[in-house]
């Protein structure tokens, strides 16, 4: 599969950003883009492992979701 080459501009609208940025790529010896996308890897393998953890709960706490419990549920 060929990677498409995609370009980014934003302004972070935080100069301490930027900065924090460029030293993490400077202690890490690796570009600002490479730790945007590391960065950005990371947090939407999140996002998506809590959206797959929330869906698989909600199947769990269904079992609960008894009307007979109403007057528990107004405590």
């Amino acid at each position: 599969m060929k990677e498409s080459k995609t370009k980014l501009s934003t302004d972070l609208g935080d100069p301490k950003l930027l900065k924090l940025l460029r030293l993490e790529a400077e202690l890490t010896d690796t570009s600002i883009k490479e730790v945007l996308v590391t960065a950005l890897e990371g947090y939407f393998a999140h996002r998506l492992e809590s959206r797959a953890l929330q869906k698989a709960a909600e199947s769990t706490f269904e079992e609960w979701n008894d009307p007979r419990d109403s007057d528990y549920d107004r405590l």
